[in-house]
C-alpha cells in the first residue's frame, strides 16, 4: 500500500511541479476535445434513424476513458 501511495505522490509532484501551466492546459484541452469528439460520434451513431448503422460502443468507452484521464490529471494537479 505504501508503494502505491509513493507512486501517486511522485506522479502528483511531477504534474504539479514539472509541468508548466501551459503544458497542463494544452494536454487537458487535447484530452477533452478528443473525449467530446468520441462522445459526439457515439451520440450521432446511436440516434441515427438509419438502422444499418450499428451503435459504436467503443466510442462511448473511449470517451469515458479520456474523461477519466482528465479527472486523474486534475486531481493530481490541484489536490
Amino acid at each position: 500500500m505504501g508503494m502505491l501511495l509513493n507512486v501517486w505522490t511522485d506522479f502528483s509532484d511531477w504534474i504539479s511541479n514539472d509541468w508548466s501551466d501551459t503544458t497542463f492546459f494544452v494536454v487537458m484541452s487535447i484530452f477533452l476535445v478528443l473525449g467530446l469528439m468520441a462522445l459526439l460520434t457515439f451520440i450521432k451513431k446511436s440516434y441515427n434513424n438509419n438502422k444499418s448503422d450499428k451503435i459504436k460502443w467503443s466510442m462511448l468507452v473511449l470517451s469515458i476513458l479520456l474523461f477519466a484521464i482528465v479527472a486523474v490529471l486534475c486531481i493530481a494537479k490541484f489536490a
